[in-house]
């Protein structure tokens, strides 16, 4: 399957816009050779709704096979997710999304949100819909925005099955100087903000809500550059700062755990166990922990180094909590 790439945080999309313009190819013995020796760019993004709901993609491969995903399973009608493939499957002339040329595949990855797949949106309880907003042909990204985009919008019908493309709803653009990327943080914060305040997806509908927050993307040679910015309500972390621009230095293991261990990581975990149609139970309390940890190592990665926190004595910390929280929830009875 073509799995869509997990989302950068601000400070990581920094961090990897400088690490490429300072490197300067391999010396004799092979190793990478950086070297600072002019200013870094000034990019361009273009920022669009995070909307709430589950990962979802179509992917059509060169013997005209089409296949249905979530971020980390394919599907069918047994095993899906949120009733994904079940309504893809119905859709008359889905073969006509897939517009552009390809040699081995295209892939078109969205968000399947709207109806009960999220709670506590403004999207919660329209109609189920599967918003676009990537496309990867053959090992690349496409410009969804443009080449992709401009096509999608002049395509009539596809609103009427519940398909959208992300450039139907609210935008925004901004440079990013990368010598001094904390000028940048107050614009973030006031964007996404205002989307946590009025979601412009479910305003379009004509619901008032919350918003998630805000996805940032820029596509160049390099590849494509993406990352987001939730509000408050949304983080799965808790941070000093939103669209923060450095790691924090925090006084130990268990002040980390407290800040990154939030009720939204840990109701994602939720969400995978669902997406692999786990039972909500004491048998799943393992696979719920282990995606935890995994999830907190993969997005906390530099602050952990940063603060030199020892993996083997942060696990039963996460776990712990992790646990405690689980076991209130089977305990309510919430998801049984």
């Amino acid at each position: 399957m073509i799995k869509y790439p997990s989302i950068d945080q601000f400070r990581n999309i920094i961090r990897t816009v400088k690490t490429q313009h300072d490197y300067k190819g391999k010396d004799e013995q092979g190793e990478p050779v950086y070297k600072h020796d002019s200013p870094y760019p000034i990019l361009t993004f273009k920022g669009t709704v995070k909307v709430h709901g589950t990962n979802a993609a179509v992917v059509k491969y060169k013997d005209g096979t089409v296949k249905f995903q979530s971020r980390e399973n394919e599907l069918s009608l047994t095993q899906d997710n949120a009733g994904f493939a079940l309504y893809m499957s119905n859709v008359k002339n889905l073969d006509k999304l897939f517009t552009l040329p390809f040699n081995e595949y295209m892939a078109i990855y969205g968000e399947w949100c709207g109806g009960n797949i999220q709670k506590g949106v403004a999207i919660n309880g329209l109609p189920k819909m599967f918003i676009i907003f990537g496309i990867k042909i053959d090992g690349k990204w496409c410009d969804v925005f443009n080449d992709y985009g401009k096509h999608f919008v002049w395509t009539e019908g596809w609103n009427k099955d519940n398909i959208y493309h992300i450039n139907q709803f609210q935008s925004w653009s901004l440079n990013i100087d990368f010598n001094n990327p904390e000028l940048t943080q107050n614009k973030l914060i006031e964007i996404t903000e205002n989307v946590e305040k009025e979601c412009p997806v479910g305003y379009y509908f004509g619901q008032s809500g919350i918003g998630e927050g805000v996805v940032w993307s820029h596509l160049n040679s390099e590849g494509l550059l993406i990352f987001k910015v939730k509000g408050e309500k949304h983080s799965v972390s808790k941070v000093t700062k939103l669209a923060s621009v450095d790691t924090e230095l925090l006084k130990g293991m268990q002040e980390f755990v407290d800040l990154a261990i939030q009720e939204n990581r840990l109701l994602q975990g939720i969400e995978k166990l669902k997406e692999q149609n786990k039972e909500i139970t004491e048998k799943s309390t393992g696979d719920f922990l282990r995606w935890v940890i995994n999830d907190v190592f993969k997005e906390e990665t530099d602050t952990i180094v940063k603060n030199q926190f020892d993996p083997k004595k942060l696990n039963p910390i996460i776990s712990k909590k992790a646990r405690e929280w689980y076991f209130t929830k089977l305990n309510e009875k919430i998801y049984n």
